[in-house]
């Protein structure tokens, strides 16, 4: 038994169908819809008649998934046999006993069979809470399960192969790595007429029903959902600030429930904070959603030149960071990168200096368990890291518990001749680092 889950796009299905097809076996791919318990019985059925009996399936009808389960037994124990339910928690949530029933198959009835089954799922919280946690029913069944993560930077850039580092580092900033989101990028397109095209576009990929669905899958009250991306899209990361932005008093269940799905991250500290590690979703809130009149008007590239594409750098920031901090796990110990950390974080602080409270704001703060290894700054913009970069991130780590941190800068258009002559004992990396 093995179950495979992650959010929607990422290829899971793909995936799951190249195994079956590198496995010269007999196979069932059923994959379950939001149906009646009725509907979901008869085609499962006729999705194991066909793989197993094509020429019974008008005359053999089951009554129950017990009697059906009970059939596919019989026939894995005469032959290997790939079972793959997709999306299984629609059928888990319709058939409320569903759990319990697999559970006494794999102990039971399939236990001595040649079947191989897969559970996949998209809905993220319910097959890690209802099919892997220690109270599901399922708790210790399988012999393999994993959560299909999206792709990194490097692997994002193959789909672009021609494009330049800068380019593709925005391929990957505005798709977030899913790869259905990055097949919508002609490579034979500038990335300007991708984007456009794509996102500023009346018939473009992204569209409103395509974030709906992104952001609502297993959760309620979609409106509340969306004006709490949109709060910490417009840079109001805090819970209270979160809150008094969507209009909302209480959003504890919301914040969590995004948490839980990999649209948001949670940031510990004094005061917890807030951001979207969904990056697609954080691009349409920061800008499509906001500039849906003009896109409607059939003016959406004119709006994307004006008023988006000039911020672009600006909106690769926090992208650029975990591109460096990805960067950095990759290359531990090595010529590039000689430290060994098991943590790089994003630093925020309120500290009071001379009776004036100041915010403290480090890109990267590398540790080993509980010991700081090093503080970072990244910068994709047009200039250049400048001295007063420098000088700035060093007043910075003056209010951390340790003396001469070492200091890691990334930059995307380099160095000032000051910064760069400090290479002896700064790390400097550039854009054209990240890619080779």
């Amino acid at each position: 038994m093995a179950v495979v889950y992650g959010r929607r796009r990422l290829g899971k299905t793909t995936l799951l169908n190249k195994f079956i097809d590198n496995n010269s076996c007999k196979s069932i791919s059923f994959m379950a819809t939001e149906e009646r318990e009725q509907i979901l019985l008869e085609s499962m059925s006729n999705a194991v008649l066909d793989a197993l009996a094509p020429d019974m399936r008008d005359s053999v009808r089951f009554d129950s998934f017990e009697k059906l389960f009970d059939y596919i037994a019989q026939a894995a124990k005469k032959e290997r046999i790939i079972f793959m339910i997709d999306e299984y928690s629609y059928l888990a949530k319709e058939c409320d006993y569903m759990n319990s029933l697999l559970q006494k198959c794999v102990d039971q009835t399939w236990k001595n069979s040649q079947l191989y089954l897969i559970l996949c799922g998209s809905l993220v919280g319910f097959m890690r809470d209802e099919v892997l946690s220690e109270r599901a029913p399922l708790y210790g069944r399988s012999s393999v399960s994993f959560k299909l993560q999206s792709l990194s930077y490097r692997e994002s850039a193959q789909f672009v192969p021609n494009y330049n580092n800068e380019d593709k580092a925005i391929v990957f900033g505005v798709t977030g790595g899913v790869p259905k989101y990055l097949e919508q990028f002609n490579p034979d397109l500038s990335l300007d007429q991708n984007i456009m095209a794509q996102f500023f576009s009346n018939i473009g990929y992204f569209s409103d029903e395509l974030i709906k669905t992104s952001i609502a899958g297993e959760r309620q009250n979609p409106s509340a959902y969306n004006a709490i991306i949109s709060a910490v899209a417009s840079g109001h990361t805090k819970y209270n600030e979160i809150a008094t932005t969507a209009g909302m008093k209480e959003i504890s269940y919301y914040l969590n429930a995004l948490v839980s799905a990999d649209i948001f991250e949670r940031h510990e500290g004094r005061r917890p904070f807030y951001t979207i590690s969904d990056s697609m979703l954080r691009f349409w809130f920061s800008y499509v959603s906001r500039g849906a009149s003009l896109i409607n008007a059939g003016q959406g590239a004119a709006y994307y030149r004006n008023i988006v594409k000039p911020r672009l750098h600006e909106y690769m920031g926090p992208i650029f960071e975990g591109m460096a901090k990805q960067f950095l796990f990759d290359n531990m110990e090595s010529k590039a990168f000689p430290y060994f950390v098991t943590s790089i974080e994003q630093y925020q602080d309120s500290i009071k200096d001379a009776g004036e409270v100041k915010q403290i704001e480090i890109d990267l703060l590398g540790k080993c368990e509980n010991e700081l290894i090093f503080a970072g700054e990244c910068k994709f913009r047009n200039q250049k890291f400048s001295q007063q970069d420098l000088k700035d991130l060093e007043d910075k780590v003056k209010y951390l518990p340790t003396q001469h941190l070492p200091l890691v800068l990334f930059s995307l258009k380099g160095y000032a001749q000051g910064v760069a002559a400090e290479r002896d004992k700064v790390l400097l990396f550039t854009i054209d680092d990240l890619y080779r």
